[in-house]
């Protein structure tokens, strides 16, 4: 008969699987970014807002972009996360 081990010897392997994800995806968004940077080596974007206006080489833009997006994303998780503890704490007192 099948020892009581083999479930757990399944669930070791997910939790192993999911520990080489966490490296993998980190590393396909660095050659995806290596290699949107690459192909903007040479091109000059201006960037128009009001009477404002901006020239940079577009790999830096590119990196500058992809910084914003980073810092927009952890604001509006960490808004997000807030909001969820406090209707958790308000259904906890009754509320």
């Amino acid at each position: 008969m099948e020892s009581p081990e083999q479930p757990q010897a399944t669930t070791e392997r997910r939790q192993a699987s999911q520990g080489y994800v966490r490296f993998i995806v980190p590393a396909l968004v660095a050659v995806f970014i290596l290699i949107l940077v690459l192909q903007n080596l040479t091109a000059i974007w201006r960037f128009h807002f009001f009477f404002w206006w901006l020239s940079l080489r577009a790999w830096v833009m590119v990196i500058l972009l992809l910084a914003l997006g980073l810092l927009i994303g952890l604001a509006i998780s960490a808004y997000l996360r807030r909001r969820k503890r406090q209707q958790l704490k308000r259904r906890a007192n009754g509320v």
